[in-house]
């Protein structure tokens, strides 16, 4: 399918609507609590000035980028397209009696809305997810000009996606960002492998997909908090604001929590009717329902879960180490990936472990902040007169290592601490389910 048509189907699957004055965009507001599928556009970091360290010179890049914003999977499209209808009718229907708190305008939207989304088209990648990919690159290409050149060649260049439509897409845009309309045509992508121990690794580990996965105990804190007297109160709120006779249950609330989500993500100047429900705090408990999965499925829940992230890891210092072809190596992937590689790098874990008991709102482990749509990771190598050193950025936010002093951090210093997983890194033994190795 042409990006054309995907772009006119997306325009044509969903209405969309001017964001009303009385939905300011404060530190409160649902936007800034929408977990996996919260806008890039809200969380990058906007200033592309060349970064520049003194005795230094930006020499290489290795960058692994979740894809762009895309379109829900096949389970959300058949929700959406038939349980989220039934809830805009009952909306709809109660508000005819003047209960709730939704404005005419509000009001308005909802009975405009509708979705249409092909299931064939699951988690294509969007219009919006192709522009994210494309400034991307140019933003990139400005602050580290020696590492990103903007003339490509096979030789400077390494490009490598998953097997999946968003992944693919989201490199060929972001080539477009970098070279010029002959060279982006003519850019060669390393074949997408069916098994991939370096992209994705975590889908043929066997161990972890049985161990963490396929296991009923890694999403016991989340279930724990899907029945705790916070998400009650949550529930009540949201069906009292819309008016209904009834409580909505958490399957229902949570459609509508990631339909704001991604209707919010596709589309700059709009707003999805789905955020009018929530308020900033049934927001903020929605988005710690799904930071519980994700901390006990993609972080620091299990051991294996982040020391199989090693496939990739090793991969960086492999190229740094050996200073040759390719300067820049850019890697497209997905949320699971990128949460794996920040738990192995030992960032944003929480001082305890995250539990179902209540909202832990001074946890650094927030989905909404660290694992957006096109959610990044960039390893800078710097060639300095002390030696080699290593920026680390994460969504284009310079970032300090937890085992570094300074940003600017010496490689040989990243090799002796991450000597097992550069040196040890046995993906057959860590992931047989014959091995005994811990989880």
């Amino acid at each position: 399918m042409t990006v054309k048509v995907i772009y006119t189907v997306i325009n044509l699957f969903i209405v969309l609507y001017i964001l009303p004055e009385s939905f300011a965009f404060d530190s409160y507001d649902v936007r800034n609590y929408l977990s996996t599928r919260t806008p890039y556009r809200f969380k990058f970091n906007r200033d592309d000035s060349r970064l520049k360290f003194n005795g230094c010179k930006d020499a290489m890049v290795w960058m692994i980028i979740r894809h762009g914003t895309r379109l829900p999977s096949a389970k959300d499209i058949i929700a959406m397209n038939s349980t989220l209808k039934d809830i805009k009718y009952e909306i709809l229907n109660v508000q005819k009696r003047k209960k709730g708190v939704l404005t005419k305008e509000q009001l308005k939207q909802f009975k405009a809305w509708s979705s249409v989304i092909d299931i064939e088209q699951e988690k294509f990648l969007t219009h919006e997810g192709q522009h994210e990919m494309i400034l991307l690159a140019e933003r990139m290409q400005n602050r580290f000009p020696n590492a990103i050149r903007n003339k490509y060649s096979n030789k400077t260049h390494q490009f490598r996606y998953t097997a999946t439509q968003r992944a693919q897409q989201s490199a060929r845009y972001f080539t477009i960002g970098l070279f010029d309309k002959r060279d982006a045509q003519n850019v060669t992508f390393l074949p997408a492998k069916k098994i991939d121990p370096v992209l994705r690794f975590y889908k043929h580990c066997d161990k972890w997909q049985k161990q963490v996965k396929k296991n009923p105990d890694t999403y016991k804190e989340q279930k724990l908090f899907g029945v705790s007297s916070q998400m009650n109160d949550t529930l009540k709120s949201i069906s009292n604001r819309l008016g209904l006779d009834k409580i909505m249950n958490l399957d229902s609330v949570d459609l509508m929590y990631k339909t704001c989500g991604y209707e919010t993500a596709w589309s700059k100047h709009h707003v999805s009717p789905w955020c009018y429900p929530f308020d900033g705090n049934s927001a903020e408990n929605l988005e710690y329902y799904h930071d519980l999965k994700h901390y006990w499925m993609d972080g620091y829940g299990h051991n294996l879960t982040y020391r199989q992230a090693c496939m990739a890891i090793k991969t960086m210092f492999e190229i740094f180490k050996t200073k040759k072809d390719p300067f820049a190596t850019f890697l497209f992937a997905h949320s699971g990936t990128l949460l794996k590689i920040l738990s192995h790098l030992h960032l944003y874990k929480p001082q305890t472990p995250l539990t179902g008991h209540a909202v832990n709102k001074e946890r650094r482990w927030k989905t909404s902040d660290i694992d957006c749509f096109a959610a990044n990771l960039a390893f800078v190598l710097y060639r300095c007169k002390d030696g080699d050193h290593v920026l680390t950025l994460h969504q284009e936010r310079v970032i300090k290592l937890p085992m570094c002093a300074k940003e600017l951090c010496p490689l040989q210093k990243l090799e002796e601490h991450f000597h097992d997983s550069i040196h040890n890194c046995d993906y057959s033994n860590m992931c047989s389910l014959d091995k005994d190795s811990s989880s």
